[in-house]
């Protein structure tokens, strides 16, 4: 009978419809049964299986696609409810998705932009597969890291990064929150299933990928397999340095063309038209698509890519006179070029990172897409829309009350309206106040540095316990620098003795922009390689991924090869089919 019993508990656990503490029960759960005593069950109902829904993008994220749920219980709840500073009430506030048929598995689904909203708790694959964890039997939790975007918002101290002013709220947002909620949502997987996750799963895109790499290194023991998309693991830097100094670079291009906006600041979106970008993407792929050995449409040698061999080509687009429809200025050229070497002080020290050249900085779509549509997804984050009234990159938005307040020590009120964030972005100088995130004051005793950064190149603890780390980045990503990546990655790599890929793997994107879009092959499937690489030891050596259909070339097919390797094709077949292309 005891052997029985032991070759029974050696069996997977498949699945369950059974539960020791039904849903509605869980209200009921003390705060004595969790590991921080103030956690509160707001609500826990059984809902009914449910058909996936197609998104509606003109309602914003409110008209985001829901994936096809399976009968589960969903738990709102909080914990750590106190008064902070400036009067402001705050919470970490979470939500999860407890599924009927459990798989026994825990899924923390990551945040995003600077959090604030407590998430679906679908539990994003990522890679735009349009599965979610929790239909994969998952049990799912997401959160809003401490602070709340329509309840800590004052308008003339940061709007939504209002959270930034209250000294435990940055802590929150920064680690604490993660750690606090993962404790929980295990603790309540053994409240109401009798037992504990066999395997824990993290992923997130953007401050998720920043979260997914915090995990692996501040809190190693919480998850088995962690997948970090467009990692914005050094985002204070990314944002203080990076984002400033490309809304520096074309405010100065602004200033020159003589283009100010209704506030009377420079006009970032007016300094290039689409198709001044298409011609620098143009430009791009004239001098890399080659070094590939086939062109296609893609830079996947985009190390090769180097500015040395794409300002040869950009000076043939260059006017030789006035400006015109088929060429782009030298004062254009020459910021566009200085965008791409990445932020400096006034001694020429590099601040965040240079840039990878590739084509998705701009083009047309294709496919799908409406005639003449162009990609956008470069263009949103560093000048904004061609054609908007006003200063709206996201730079120059949330980038801009981000950097006066959770990226810098003490923060600096900045109001949401007149144009007040675009000139603190404007106001920054490098020389004095690059030193901002690494100070500390009396009320803020903890450095930007030391709370939100996740660049640590020690990740022996999370080794140690034969942890997977999967990092998936857009060459184009307009916010985060794959280069960045590819350095903190070759450090791990020096660090470990050359055999980083024992246990991280990054995979680089040609043509993605931030997580997902651009002329890109950006639908891949990172979750389902990470599981089995973390449960039956097969590292993955490539990624197959496909082009959407509003991209030039729908349906496409590419491997994603594990730096430092990369797509070669083979020489025979479709160039649309990766079945002929190898990783070299």
């Amino acid at each position: 009978m005891l052997f029985r019993l032991f070759a029974l508990s050696l069996v997977p656990f498949a699945g369950t419809a059974f539960a020791q503490t039904p849903c509605a029960d869980l209200v009921k759960a003390a705060g004595l049964q969790f590991p921080n005593k103030t956690t509160i069950i707001a609500s826990a109902q059984m809902n009914a299986a449910s058909a996936a829904k197609p998104g509606n993008p003109a309602l914003g994220p409110v008209g985001a696609p829901v994936p096809a749920l399976p009968e589960h219980c969903e738990v709102l709840g909080r914990m750590n409810d106190r008064e902070g500073a400036n009067g402001q009430h705050y919470a970490i506030k979470f939500h999860m998705r407890l599924p009927a048929q459990w798989n026994g598995k825990f899924f923390f689904e990551g945040g995003g932009g600077s959090n604030g909203v407590v998430g679906s708790a679908y539990g994003n694959l990522q890679g735009q597969q349009q599965k979610a964890a929790l239909g994969l039997g998952y049990a799912v939790v997401s959160q809003d890291s401490g602070h709340d975007n329509s309840v800590n918002n004052d308008p003339a101290r940061n709007g939504p990064l209002t959270h930034g002013f209250d000294p435990q709220a940055r802590l929150d947002h920064g680690y604490n929150s993660y750690d606090q909620v993962t404790q929980m949502a295990k603790a309540l997987i053994k409240v109401h299933y009798g037992r504990a996750p066999q395997r824990s799963y993290f992923a997130g895109c953007s401050e998720g990928g920043r979260e997914a790499m915090l995990m692996s290194q501040r809190f190693p023991e919480h998850f088995d397999g962690i997948l970090a998309c467009a990692p914005g693991f050094e985002l204070p830097k990314a944002a203080l340095f990076g984002e400033v100094w490309d809304t520096q670079t074309l405010a100065e291009l602004a200033r020159k063309m003589g283009v100010y906006d209704k506030d009377g600041t420079p006009f970032l979106n007016k300094t290039f038209t689409d198709e001044d970008l298409e011609l620098v993407s143009k430009a791009v792929l004239a001098a890399c698509d080659s070094l590939d050995g086939v062109e296609d449409g893609m830079v996947q040698n985009f190390r090769g890519c180097t500015t040395d061999v794409v300002a040869k080509k950009l000076a043939d687009v260059t006017c030789k006179g006035m400006k015109r429809a088929t060429c782009i200025t030298s004062a254009q050229v020459e910021a566009i070029e200085k965008i791409y070497a990445g932020a400096k002080n006034s001694k020429g020290e590099s601040l965040y990172s240079d840039w990878a050249w590739d084509r998705g900085m701009g083009g047309k779509l294709g496919g799908a897409a409406p005639p003449d549509a162009y990609n956008v997804g470069w263009r949103v984050w560093k000048m904004g829309v061609y054609d908007a009234p006003v200063n709206n990159s996201i730079n120059t938005s949330l980038g801009a009350l981000s950097v006066s307040s959770v990226f810098i020590t003490p923060p600096m009120e900045t109001a949401v309206s007149n144009g007040a964030p675009m000139k603190s972005l404007l106001a920054v100088n490098f020389d004095r106040d690059a030193a901002k995130i690494d100070a500390e004051t009396p009320l803020y005793p903890v450095s930007v540095t030391s709370y939100f950064m996740a660049n640590s190149t020690d990740l022996s603890r999370f080794k140690q316990r034969n942890g997977r780390l999967v990092i998936v980045h857009g060459v184009s990503d307009p916010i985060f620098s794959i280069n960045d990546t590819i350095h903190w990655y070759e450090d791990v790599n020096k660090v470990n003795n050359g055999n980083v890929s024992e246990f991280v793997r990054l995979f680089a994107v040609p043509g993605m922009n931030h997580c997902a879009g651009g002329p890109a092959t950006d639908q891949y499937d990172a979750f389902a390689a990470l599981v089995d690489w973390t449960e039956k030891s097969q590292a993955p050596e490539k990624l197959v991924a496909t082009a959407g259909v509003a991209t030039p070339w729908p349906g496409r097919t590419r491997p994603l090869c594990a730096y430092p390797k990369q797509a070669r094709y083979s020489g025979t077949g479709s160039i649309e089919d990766a079945a002929n292309f190898v990783c070299k």
